[in-house]
């Protein structure tokens, strides 16, 4: 049966983002871009919606770009970029439209370490298969070991360089490539056109500021950690240029302080695994297709 990936649809401030977690994952991820509800403890902030407001509180209702909203992303991206070693684990489902019309969830789970400035390894689970990608700040190296194969090339000398050439060069979007791309020096909230403060909830053991925000094709949710520590803990895309409104959901689990070792960024292939010749693909594919 045919199926189309979720096209990842992504705000700016995400442009690169969730793809980048579904990458390895399996989310193509739009040129010009840039899930269920977790469960909470305290009552839903979406309880008082249908609470029959009044004329007088309609009138008095928050704009629709709120600044707390977005200040809180720009806060999210300068503290990601102050972070010099860390290991991340994500779940991620991203749906693909079956030729029939219905969604079907694919689930993968990424574990990315990172040193910078430029040492990299992810490697992502999913399918009965391990897919990865390996910097060690002179060649990248992706691999399949399904398939038995890997590709090795010439590298720039930093990871944001990296991410970059991946994403213009060979029209691949690197593993959670949100992370490296919030809080990089551009406006990535020029696209949003409503963005809200929807209260406080519980992912898994870490309580999260919930924020809701609107851009052309894309609803997206997003779930930051309170405290000293402004991380990225659930976030929810959904695609709104599809009738049956595909969604890519992520849920992030931190390390700040991993013991890396010297083997972390050296990538060993396995016994009978062939070398072959990466080309760019004509678009941007996923992860998955690029291999």
């Amino acid at each position: 049966m045919k199926k189309r990936v979720f096209p990842g649809v992504i705000p700016a401030t995400l442009a690169v983002s969730v793809c980048a977690a579904a990458v390895l994952a399996g989310c193509a991820h739009p040129q010009n871009a840039g899930h269920a509800p977790v469960q909470s403890n305290v009552p839903s902030p979406l309880a008082d919606l249908d609470s029959g407001a009044s004329g007088a509180a309609a009138a008095s209702a928050p704009p629709a770009v709120d600044a707390q909203a977005t200040d809180a992303l720009d806060a999210m991206g300068a503290y990601l970029r102050t972070l010099h070693q860390f290991e991340v684990s994500a779940d991620t489902s991203t749906d693909v439209v079956l030729d029939n019309g219905q969604n079907a969830a694919l689930l993968r789970h990424t574990v990315l370490k990172v040193k910078r400035p430029d040492r990299m390894r992810a490697e992502v689970t999913g399918n009965g298969n391990v897919r990865g990608l390996v910097y060690d700040g002179r060649h990248f190296t992706i691999f399949n070991q399904k398939k038995g194969y890997y590709t090795r090339n010439d590298a720039p000398p930093t990871l944001d360089g990296l991410v970059r050439e991946l994403a213009n060069t060979w029209h691949i979007e690197a593993p959670l490539a949100d992370l490296f791309y919030w809080g990089n020096g551009k406006d990535d909230n020029a696209a949003i056109t409503s963005a809200q403060v929807l209260g406080v909830e519980k992912v898994d053991t870490r309580w999260c500021t919930h924020y809701a925000y609107q851009q052309p094709g894309a609803d997206w949710e997003l779930w930051i950690e309170q405290g000293k520590r402004p991380l990225p803990c659930h976030m929810v895309i959904t695609d709104t240029t599809q009738p049956t409104r595909p969604r890519h959901e992520v849920t992030y689990h931190w390390n700040l302080a991993p013991a890396f070792g010297a083997s972390t960024f050296v990538f060993h292939p396995q016994a009978g695994a062939k070398q072959i010749e990466l080309k760019p693909a004509a678009a941007r594919p996923s992860f998955e297709e690029a291999q």
